[in-house]
């Protein structure tokens, strides 16, 4: 019972500690997803793209290692080598 609740303790502190070193107003990358059967882009771990250009759905088809990721202000890349994709 005491091993318990000196674990829960510690998770609970653990998770607290987390959530005050993290800067909310940092840029997060999300990874594009795909789901053919709904034909329904979405982003990793949440949220959906206002667009995608056919440039951008061309380089998600290439299925290069590493995926496509997204980062504001309307950055495209692949995931992996941080290469951008051109809009053009």
């Amino acid at each position: 019972m005491t091993r318990a609740l000196l674990i829960a303790v510690a998770l609970s502190l653990l998770f607290t500690l987390v959530a005050a070193n993290y800067d909310f107003n940092t840029t997060e990358v999300l990874r594009l997803g795909y789901n053919p059967t709904y034909d329904l882009w979405y982003f990793n771990p949440r949220g959906r793209p206002r667009e995608i250009t056919e440039t951008v759905k061309a380089a998600y088809m290439q299925q290069k290692p590493g995926g496509v990721c997204y980062v504001e202000p309307d950055t495209w890349l692949y995931c992996r080598t941080l290469e951008p994709i051109s809009q053009e």
